[in-house]
């Protein structure tokens, strides 16, 4: 079965999510948020940098394309939450 991959504009949607999450924080914060997210998915699932398809892209198959743009979504909403709870409880 051939590989198919994501379209850009799935790619982009999914990273736009993301950063709108993060509209109210300046460039330096939101670097620091997408740092830790990734640190976090590759901790997690046991990950090098090269299997993130955000930092390595063209070199994956659409479901883990897919799933991996998702599964980043899903923990940007949860290190926000994190994010915020820290910031207001400091």
């Amino acid at each position: 079965m051939g590989k198919k991959k994501i379209r850009k504009s799935e790619r982009n949607e999914e990273q736009d999510k993301l950063l709108k999450l993060y509209n109210e924080y300046s460039y330096e914060e939101k670097q620091e948020l997408l740092s830790n997210i990734d640190t976090f998915v590759c901790r997690m699932l046991d990950l090098k940098e090269d299997d993130l398809p955000w930092l390595n892209p063209d070199q994956h198959d659409y479901k883990w394309e897919e799933i991996m743009f998702k599964f980043r979504l899903l923990v940007g909403k949860i290190e926000l939450e994190a994010y915020k709870k820290s910031k207001t409880v400091h």
